[in-house]
């Protein structure tokens, strides 16, 4: 018997950004692209902003909690400019550096990466990349090569929207049980982020309506599709929707590309072992194995009974079900990574 649909549309609500998160998040995005809007100086550069990542595909889970036991979403700000590609990306990253930096209500940078510049304020952990328009995309400066690279965020968020209607709205809640999958079950700082999508899209069953079965049927594609590989010490070529000739898996390593694969194996079993366990107590308890201890405890219906009482979460109906929407997140303290 399978745990029931209500258990992991829970763990969704759960690991879901809560309003809060989600209103500091937009304070403070905001106020970084209307500082560098009218910016003395920058303001010749700036063209327009938008938002490009996980936060603006709504594939955001809860982020980890800070050393001083803060939650800050992690949000990508997109500043499209009128420097040119033969202006070094160097001096394009360290000229915005400056102007985030500078006036009254400036900000103080924690970096400049390598591709974009880094700014933690109390409302959020925001990266800002400056890019010059092409004719089908953008160009976006790698400080490492001293080059311009293509790149197209908005393709990306257009074809995870195009996804989660293919999956008929379980494509974003998958995506979400993969990354918290991944960060209770870590095997390295990569694969991450849009891989993880991207995993999904490809080996996800897209008619398949329940949480647990398709999450097994994830684990186990994946697996069946990439082992051997792993076995022989290579990785795939994993195409981007927005650029087919960019690999999105360019900066994972084969040794972080095998360690995932090896855990990919070992919770495949654990899930299908979950999903078949006619115990609803041993379902459950392997499935808080895949997911942690957010996963709510479900007993046996016939154990609850003898104690006159009531299952810890009483499952539902037999067969699979799929509400028509998510629940609204609980208001708890929740944000993004």
């Amino acid at each position: 018997m399978p745990v029931p649909q209500a258990r992991f549309t829970e763990l969704l609500e759960d690991i879901e950004p809560s309003q809060t998160t989600k209103t500091r998040a937009s304070g403070g995005h905001n106020g970084i692209r209307e500082h560098l809007r009218t910016h003395s100086s920058f303001k010749d550069r700036y063209v327009t902003s938008f938002l490009s990542g996980s936060y603006a595909r709504s594939t955001s889970i809860r982020p980890r909690t800070t050393a001083d036991g803060v939650e800050r979403p992690d949000v990508d700000i997109i500043i499209v400019t009128n420097f040119s590609t033969s202006d070094h990306p160097d001096d394009v990253l360290k000229e915005v550096c400056r102007a985030l930096e500078d006036g009254g209500n400036g900000y103080a940078v924690e970096r400049i990466n390598k591709r974009s510049v880094r700014v933690e304020t109390w409302q959020a952990e925001m990266d800002i990349v400056p890019v010059v328009s092409t004719w089908n995309g953008y160009m976006i400066p790698d400080r490492d090569t001293g080059t311009w690279k293509f790149t197209n965020p908005p393709v990306h968020t257009s074809w995870s929207a195009e996804q989660n209607q293919k999956f008929d709205g379980r494509f974003k809640p998958l995506v979400k049980l993969f990354k918290w999958w991944r960060r209770m079950n870590p095997s390295g700082r990569r694969p991450k982020g849009f891989v993880l999508e991207v995993l999904v899209s490809r080996h996800a069953p897209t008619a398949e309506a329940h949480y647990g079965e398709a999450f097994a049927q994830l684990l186990t594609n994946i697996y069946s599709e990439y082992a051997w590989l792993a076995t022989n010490n290579q990785k795939p070529f994993l195409a981007d929707p927005a650029d087919p000739s960019n690999d999105i898996l360019g900066k994972v390593s084969v040794a972080q590309w095998k360690d995932f694969i090896e855990k990919v194996r070992v919770y495949a079993d654990i899930a299908r072992r979950a999903q078949d366990a006619e115990d609803m107590e041993e379902a459950t308890r392997q499935w808080r194995r895949v997911f942690g201890d957010r996963f709510k405890f479900t007993a046996n219906m016939a154990k609850a009974a003898t104690y006159g009482g009531f299952a810890a979460a009483t499952p539902v109906a037999a067969g699979y079900t799929f509400p028509d929407a998510m629940a609204a997140p609980a208001n708890k303290p929740r944000g993004f990574a």
